[in-house]
């Protein structure tokens, strides 16, 4: 008799933790919720803060507000969230920077293991080596190689940002290629891109969502994609891996809450962003914004931030980077 109590009260403790918010008696959401992006409107990140909260809010039962707190590269927002009341009402869109940050940024104080819980991965975004159409670098990979290996140093890669998910595809890259890039860093896309187009750089790397728009209209040529399998949107970019370089790192985009929020709260948020992310709209706007949208649960965001934390830890010991 007391196994069979013990059972049913291990069933409906374990079946409360799934419940909404509002069966549990917390009445939650109550007010709006804020939404920090990291980095400044415009950017990347803010366009798919606003896309997500756009969508989900529906499914939420109360807006979705976004703040943008730029700054530290995205590290001045990822603190704000860090910090916040883990109440529900503060989320953020966290993206590879704040992996990256604890290795290369001094005083940060955040840590994506310790310091939040994780709601959603809701895109991705493919890294490209790509170059200006019937440019002297218009070749194929392997030639490109060949090029780099012949006169080391002389090719010049365009990066919008020093140590950024692009810069970590360059550095595999190189190491895999055993080739070395001059490489020349930018504050962002908005400066990296008009540099390649104008001849300032020879290549550049960067996430399709900054040269999907100039591939479909003719001004860039890609050499390869950093994803496992070819992208169903550009069948005709070969993969890195497929071409002999196992380079896999994509831009990924996460929805999280401060470390200490109540289960049911991040349960009922997943929902949500599940919801939201699985709609054809969403889906069709971030194939605008040069992403693909792709959900994944807390526990599998979480695994897909470890596997980018192990290529990241290797070229950290490679090039021995401290904090600066």
């Amino acid at each position: 008799m007391e196994r069979k109590i013990w059972s049913v009260s291990v069933a409906l403790i374990l079946g409360l933790s799934f419940l909404p918010p509002q069966a549990m008696g917390q009445d939650y959401p109550k007010r709006e919720i804020e939404l920090i992006a990291a980095f400044a409107p415009g950017s990347n990140t803010d366009n798919f803060a606003r896309l997500a909260a756009k969508h989900a809010e529906k499914f939420v039962g109360k807006p979705i507000v976004v703040v943008n707190k730029p700054g530290g590269g995205g590290s001045l927002g990822f603190a704000t969230l860090a910090k916040a009341k883990p109440d529900g009402y503060t989320i953020g869109l966290l993206s590879n920077a704040v992996i990256g940050h604890p290795y290369l940024l001094k005083g940060v104080t955040f840590h994506y293991r310790k310091n939040f819980r994780l709601i959603a991965q809701i895109d991705f975004s493919a890294q490209g080596l790509y170059t200006k159409k019937g440019s002297p670098y218009d070749v194929p990979l392997k030639e490109l190689v060949k090029m780099a290996k012949a006169k080391p140093d002389t090719i010049k890669v365009g990066i919008g940002g020093t140590w950024t998910a692009q810069d970590f595809a360059r550095a595999i890259f190189e190491e895999e290629a055993g080739v070395k890039f001059v490489k020349v860093p930018f504050p962002g896309a908005a400066e990296a891109v008009p540099a390649l187009l104008g001849g300032h750089v020879d290549a550049e790397f960067g996430p399709a969502s900054e040269w999907a728009h100039l591939l479909k209209g003719g001004k860039v040529s890609v050499m390869a994609v950093s994803t496992e399998q070819r992208d169903p949107r550009f069948p005709e970019i070969p993969t890195f891996k497929e071409q002999g370089y196992d380079v896999v790192l994509s831009t990924i985009h996460w929805i999280a809450v401060p470390a200490g929020t109540p289960d049911p709260i991040v349960n009922f948020l997943a929902e949500a962003f599940k919801k939201a992310v699985n709609e054809q709209a969403f889906k069709e706007t971030a194939d605008n914004l040069g992403a693909t949208a792709a959900w994944e649960s807390p526990e599998g965001s979480m695994k897909s931030m470890e596997k980018l934390d192990q290529l990241y830890q290797r070229i950290v010991k490679k090039y021995d980077l401290k904090p600066k």
